[in-house]
């Protein structure tokens, strides 16, 4: 036991041996928690006797579970294979293939992605006679999604739909699940919200899966949307066993569903909860802390700790004031430069609000000469050539998965045109077949002529083929053969050299994947590899090996560190963005979103932390003037080395570092903004006010902005001037 609990704090050891009963560890930035929960698990495997399959433990990355099983499984020096360790998403997917035809599906079933989602939505849009313009796919993919998050199932969907639009959008949401089941598909949403439905409508699989899991543990439990607090609940509803680690200062996801309300109400949800603060934090200087610490006490809707750390002072933070976005990738690029000599590129990361803001900063590395690298790019596995190899699997393993058989069958071109795949689909939808099962009734199908048919069937016998090997050979093998006999590369002749040699890398790297996981794997068929691929993550995918700066958004940063890190673009407009959603209190919950979106970004600091913003910033087609953000106000001036006055930063009045709550800004009212009034916003320029509701600080205006943007803005965080 004792190497179990060697090197852990107080608190670390008070989380690890509390074993019975719900409890609530509240992890700052850095302070450990993949620890307390990896020594937690063999705790309970070596100290408590607890059997290996009787515990579930969900995270949010597959790069986090796989980390907690190997830590574990070197603590304890033996393979825990038989531990249900995984994502959400990977674990209802398991869940669901063991009990798929409770669910209405084959075991087989195809998980869709984003692209995949909006490919059938897209047919579904045409075939209810819609126009896309006007009903956009990934506009009811965000509706659907939401309503998924919400637990909202189709029938109550329809039932709340009080307009036009809503109604339209319901009868695409019914139709669009109608198609998924007919594809044998689900997509993200679904892999949680029909685990939920299995659990909690069928007592023998709840009893079953109760009684196997004596122990749950949750990672990241303030990311958590309602399906997966729901699926958790059920299952510890008997033993009350459930351990949650998160901290509530870095909910950063409500615009994908997850609750805040989740990890806040624990204690309302299990009232002999214990709560247990873990605060001391081993990443980052205790001046970095001592910023986070004073912008996060700024939000009201927390549960409070204060992050302390043994490491001492540290550097001051430099804020940066750049005249535009090109001055500060320059600025950055020489600072990195720089640093150099003492640091390697890949100890760096840039981190910025949107993905628009990664344009200039490309450039100024690029001009510098400085290699970098992008998280969230086009992800590997959703470039062309390798969806469609991806596709061709899919086939094989889900005949009945239409989005993946209309992307193959003329890739590459076989001569199979727009009208006779019309055609096929008229003949599959009238006998009630997946349009690869019509394939076999060809024959039956006059209206198709024979040159195309004959290539038809040629498709249709070599993916049969394709089958029947599936049973024998190994993913890699089998993912080999149908890459060349499908002729696939040959595809590529006609393109320019240098994009034929990419698509054919892509390819190979492809290939290469498939065969590494079945060195790895004891499941090493085509199916087991699609399950393993279809959960991947833009995280997962990035590689920290090369050489290079990081780039990437401050919400792809969670839960990463670096030596050296710069948050750019602090402009009120830009960061915070404000996106409410409805009632007044939604502006107040943005905000704090925003908040705690920036405090993520300084708590990735280890050594040193930069800021930026500009003066004037390339938007919407034309330069438009920026004021700097006003979380730059909440944080103390002695932590901060600037190079101009601080008081043209903001005129709020700035706190000491003495751990007393900054002040939050209230702008006043000091001018008319009656309807017609002239204003300028400090991201979107001079505008005119089209509407207004509600009066004082709670008004909303509607503003007209020159260029043609329109944005309704509360007054209370709009920071108008007089225009």
């Amino acid at each position: 036991m004792s190497s179990i609990l060697d090197g852990l704090n107080d608190a670390q050891r008070k989380a690890v041996q509390a074993v019975d009963g719900p409890v609530l560890v509240l992890a700052g930035a850095g302070s450990g928690k993949t620890r307390v929960l990896t020594r937690r698990i063999a705790y309970l495997l070596s100290e408590c006797g607890v059997d290996p399959k009787q515990i579930l433990a969900m995270t949010f990355t597959n790069k986090a579970a796989g980390e907690m099983r190997e830590r574990v499984e070197d603590l304890l020096h033996r393979s825990c294979k038989t531990m249900w360790i995984g994502t959400f998403h990977s674990l209802c997917a398991r869940l669901l293939r063991a009990q798929a035809e409770r669910v209405g599906l084959r075991s087989s079933f195809t998980i869709y992605d984003t692209t995949d989602q909006l490919a059938l939505l897209r047919r579904v849009i045409a075939d209810e006679e819609l126009s896309e313009r006007d009903f956009p796919a990934r506009l009811i993919r965000t509706r659907i999604s939401q309503a998924k998050n919400q637990m909202v199932g189709v029938d109550v969907f329809a039932q709340r739909a009080s307009t036009f639009r809503e109604q339209i959008i319901a009868r695409v949401f019914r139709h669009y699940q109608d198609a998924l089941k007919q594809n044998n598909a689900v997509d993200f949403d679904d892999l949680l919200t029909l685990s939920v439905a299995l659990i909690r409508d069928h007592e023998d699989v709840r009893q079953t899966y109760q009684t196997q899991f004596s122990h749950i543990l949750i990672d990241e439990y303030q990311d958590t949307n309602r399906p997966q607090y729901l699926f958790a609940r059920y299952l510890a509803e008997v033993h009350h066993n459930i351990c949650v680690v998160g901290d509530d200062d870095q909910s950063i996801y409500a615009w994908r569903g997850a609750d805040i309300r989740n990890i806040l109400d624990f204690e309302a949800d299990y009232p002999n909860a214990l709560v247990i603060r873990l605060e001391q934090n081993y990443r980052s200087t205790q001046v970095i802390l001592d910023a986070g610490n004073a912008l996060i006490r700024n939000n009201a809707g927390r549960k409070g700790k204060e992050l302390w750390t043994d490491r001492g002072g540290g550097e001051k933070i430099r804020l940066k004031r750049c005249a535009d976005e090109a001055e500060e990738a320059r600025w950055i690029a020489g600072v990195a430069r720089d640093f150099k000599h003492a640091h390697t590129y890949r100890d760096m990361a840039v981190l910025y609000r949107t993905n628009a803001q990664s344009r200039a900063l490309e450039e100024g590395f690029r001009r510098a000469n400085i290699p970098y690298q992008i998280v969230g790019d086009v992800r590997f596995y959703e470039r062309k050539e390798v969806k469609d190899v991806l596709a061709y699997l899919k086939l094989v393993v889900n005949p009945r998965d239409s989005i993946s058989f209309w992307r193959v069958i003329n890739t590459p071109r076989r001569g199979i045109g727009a009208t006779s795949t019309g055609r096929l689909d008229e003949f599959a939808m009238r006998e009630g077949l997946a349009p690869y099962q019509a394939l076999a009734h060809l024959d039956a199908i006059d209206t198709i002529p024979k040159r195309t048919a004959h290539a038809m069937q040629r498709f249709y016998d070599a993916i049969e083929g394709f089958r029947q090997d599936m049973e024998t050979t190994p993913a890699d093998e089998l993912a080999a053969k149908i890459v060349d006999e499908t002729g696939y590369l040959g595809g590529f002749e006609k393109l320019l050299p240098e994009e034929r040699e990419s698509r054919r890398a892509h390819v190979a790297e492809l290939l290469t994947d498939i065969q590494i996981f079945v060195e790895q794997s004891d499941d090493v068929s085509l199916e087991a590899y699609l399950r393993k691929v279809s959960l991947v993550t833009d995280v997962d995918q990035w590689e920290n090996a090369a050489d290079a700066v990081t780039l990437m958004t401050l919400h792809s940063a969670k839960g990463l560190e670096f030596p050296i890190v710069f948050v750019t673009g602090l402009e009120d407009g830009l960061f915070p963005i404000l996106r409410p959603t409805g009632d007044e209190g939604n502006w107040d919950d943005a905000l704090e979103e925003e908040r705690r979106l920036f405090y993520v970004g300084i708590t990735r600091a280890e050594d040193r932390l930069f800021l930026s913003y500009a003066m004037r910033r390339q938007r919407y087609g034309g330069a438009i003037a920026c004021t700097a953000s006003q979380f730059l106000s909440e944080i103390p001036e002695d932590l901060l080395d600037v190079g101009f006055k601080i008081s043209e930063v903001s005129s709020v009045p700035r706190p000491k570092s003495n751990r007393e709550p900054a002040r939050r800004v209230n702008p006043g009212e000091p001018f008319l903004m009656d309807v017609g009034s002239w204003v300028v916003h400090p991201a979107w320029g001079r505008g005119q006010i089209q509407s207004r509701a509600g009066s004082g600080q709670t008004a909303r205006l509607k503003v007209k902005f020159d260029g043609g943007v329109v944005k309704t803005l509360m007054v209370k965080f709009a920071n108008l001037q007089p225009g």
